[in-house]
């Protein structure tokens, strides 16, 4: 059986560490283009991101924002109805900062050359990052971030999650809930496979028969390990380990399991 469709994320994984879409991910892209292999990107970036990578990957034209929040697709646009105002998030972590004394930024509060730093994103890029609706991303070191989780505890509609350079803010939602519904939808026969860098991606790639883990810097995320402990590992960082892992999947046959067998 072959790959039926791709569910990936976007930072660190299909696009490389500062942003960019190489060349050999794009030459994967083509090839699951012509077999008419959907790429479903499930990204914490807005839905305005979302929308100009659809256009770039054209594979499809379905994306989930925001951490699954909502879904693109050539019909429009869903939110789910778990997701919270961006205005009542900020609320909220104001608030909690104030009264715990927590040093935390908000994305939205960040210089430009901050989040250039951090995200690779040049100046005109800058603006659509911010256009938040239902997500948070938030810069705070593990110890404040586990005081925050600790505070937002006992709050019904609001959960606080790691991706790959931000926590995030946002409601009981998550990107498999956005998975869930795509792949409820996908009717080709064939595998599902789903790659991803960060704790936010464990979610949906517990969701697809393949899951596949791409290493950062220094090396997989042990909080996605932990998750994930028997999936496939790409062989290189970010953008160019997406690319060699989906090809190497696209040569093989795969068994109920995920596991490989002859060629193809």
């Amino acid at each position: 059986m072959k790959i039926s469709i791709v569910l990936t994320d976007l930072d660190g994984t299909l696009l490389s560490r500062d942003g960019r879409l190489e060349p050999e991910a794009r030459r994967i892209l083509r090839v699951l283009s012509a077999i008419k292999v959907p790429v479903v990107p499930l990204t914490s970036k807005t839905e305005v991101e979302l929308r100009e990578w659809l256009g770039e990957i054209d594979a499809g034209g379905v994306g989930a924002f925001e951490n699954g929040a909502g879904l693109v697709t050539p019909a429009g646009t869903e939110v789910f109805p778990e997701a919270v105002p961006v205005g009542e998030l900020r609320e909220v972590l104001v608030e909690l900062r104030v009264r715990l004394q927590l040093p935390i930024s908000m994305l939205t509060e960040l210089p430009d050359a901050t989040l250039t730093a951090i995200t690779g994103l040049a100046a005109e890029a800058l603006g659509r990052a911010r256009q938040r609706t239902f997500d948070l991303p938030l810069l705070a070191s593990a110890t404040e971030a586990d005081r925050l989780r600790e505070a937002i505890a006992g709050l019904p509609r609001i959960r606080l999650t790691a991706g790959g350079s931000f926590w995030h803010l946002h409601g009981r939602h998550d990107k498999a809930d956005a998975a869930r519904r795509v792949l409820a939808l996908a009717r080709s026969p064939g595998f599902s496979v789903g790659l991803g860098d960060a704790p936010n991606d464990a979610g949906f790639l517990a969701l697809v028969d393949v899951p596949v883990l791409v290493p950062g810097p220094s090396g997989i995320d042990p909080q996605l390990l932990g998750a994930l402990p028997g999936a496939r590992q790409a062989p290189a960082v970010a953008a160019e380990g997406w690319s060699a892992a989906v090809e190497a999947l696209l040569r093989e046959d795969l068994r109920p399991g995920g596991s490989p067998s002859e060629a193809a």
